[in-house]
């Protein structure tokens, strides 16, 4: 015979069940919260630019709103070190562009590195542009190498050190056998400010950037660094053209969130990011701009990470560039 305790304790028991199943699913259902993609620069840079166009869509996408939070400094190591300690539970994710992976291998006490990371997807990046200042009296090439090959040496402004602005004026001028100052600013608009107000002579911002300060007067856009010219700067020669082929730099964009996330979450954010950047509107709007999509996920980014990485040790090495903090 079945007591009532018995049966009580069985009913206890398949609820418990019922609760863990439900718990469990729970757990494993994502998203179930708003996600924030975390940016390492000021609001207006390519990286915030991108990642607001793209978490429009992916917000409709995967059926949770996706926030885009600016936290700057450090040449986006503020945000970096914000992400790689964040918990793993696929809500907190990192644009991580090619500035953030030069820090993993620039600073000597930096508090992460890549392997705190879970890699997403990489979906491209703009070529550069060799801009000069036309206030401290260079529109050429010509000039600015005059300059740049005087006692003095040319001043070159960046968003930080360990920059992809940075290396890539390093690459130019060691090529060029000249010399330069580095002249580092706390992000790419403050560097370009300094640069039309004649108190830098040079810098290398985005193709995108660029595009937009063609038609200031204080300004001279001398070269892309891309194989082709760049349709909304058609006037403008490559590097190659004007003699500087070695110079092909380009900065890039990716997601990675803290390691350890759930697979699936790598997967779908991944998939929404992938659908945003092949629809022909993001096409549209970002490829006239010179953005070459080239999508990447899985063992492919993380080989490409690891193969950037080794790149720009040697670029830094070669330089004695460093970084104690």
């Amino acid at each position: 015979m079945i007591s009532r305790r018995t049966v009580l304790l069985g009913a206890g028991a398949a609820m418990s069940a019922g609760l863990m199943a439900r718990n469990s699913n729970a757990q494993t259902k994502w998203p179930s919260r708003p996600i924030t993609i975390t940016i390492g620069n000021a609001p207006g840079g390519d990286d915030d630019t991108l990642s607001r166009y793209l978490a429009q869509g992916m917000s409709a996408e995967l059926g949770q709103p996706v926030v885009v939070e600016n936290r700057g400094g450090g040449s986006t190591t503020v945000a970096g070190n914000t992400i790689a300690s964040a918990k793993p539970d696929g809500y907190q994710v990192l644009c991580l562009i090619t500035t953030g992976l030069v820090q993993t291998v620039l600073r000597d006490n930096l508090q992460y590195s890549l392997d705190n990371f879970t890699p997403i997807v990489s979906i491209g990046g703009y070529p550069l542009a060799l801009i000069v200042s036309a206030k401290a009296g260079i529109t050429s090439i010509e000039q600015l190498m005059e300059i740049a090959k005087s006692e003095e040496g040319v001043t070159f402004a960046s968003g930080g050190v360990g920059t992809v602005g940075h290396l890539t004026a390093t690459m130019f001028l060691s090529e060029a056998k000249a010399k330069g100052v580095h002249v580092s600013y706390k992000n790419n608009p403050e560097g370009i400010q300094a640069l039309a107000g004649g108190f830098t002579q040079m810098t290398f911002a985005s193709a995108r950037e660029a595009a937009i300060l063609k038609d200031d007067p204080n300004l001279r856009v001398l070269a892309v660094t891309s194989q082709e010219r760049v349709a909304k700067l058609p006037d403008v020669p490559t590097m190659t053209e004007i003699g500087f082929p070695q110079i092909n730099s380009r900065v890039w964009y990716s997601y990675a969130a803290p390691a350890g996330v759930p697979d699936d979450m790598v997967a779908k954010f991944s998939a929404a990011v992938v659908k945003g950047v092949e629809s022909p509107a993001f096409q549209e709007r970002f490829g006239e701009l010179s953005f070459q999509t080239d999508l990447k996920t899985g063992i492919e980014l993380r080989d490409f990470l690891k193969s950037e990485q080794e790149r720009f040790r040697k670029i830094i090495t070669d330089n004695n560039i460093r970084l104690n903090n």
